[in-house]
């Protein structure tokens, strides 16, 4: 797979956020997840997973591939915001499907 720069996927993600839309990533294997596809709903980027984490405004601050990308993923069909680094998503795509959005969208 080819990859794409991490400033055009931030570009996908932003504009899905935006028109509350979800987004497709794709994203290495980690722990609990294969490699693939994700559908994820956008909510925000930070500089560190959980609450130690200082939130960041695309846009506004500089963004790194190191920094962190919160999102829900579609599949996972639990309660809780999954966080993805940046650098290693390999690719990001449009999927036109609005949803709705359990919590804040910081974009």
């Amino acid at each position: 797979m080819k990859y794409t720069d991490f400033r055009d996927i931030l570009k996908i993600i932003a504009k899905a956020a935006r028109k509350m839309e979800t987004v497709k990533i794709y994203y290495p294997k980690t722990e609990n997840t294969a490699a693939g596809w994700r559908e994820v709903e956008p909510y925000s980027l930070t500089t560190d997973i959980g609450r130690e984490g200082e939130h960041l405004v695309y846009g506004k601050d500089r963004l790194s591939p190191g920094h962190i990308f919160n999102g829900y993923t579609v599949a996972s069909k639990d309660d809780h915001c999954d966080s993805f680094i940046i650098g290693k998503i390999k690719a990001a795509k449009l999927t036109n499907k609005e949803f709705k959005p359990k919590w804040s969208v910081e974009f």
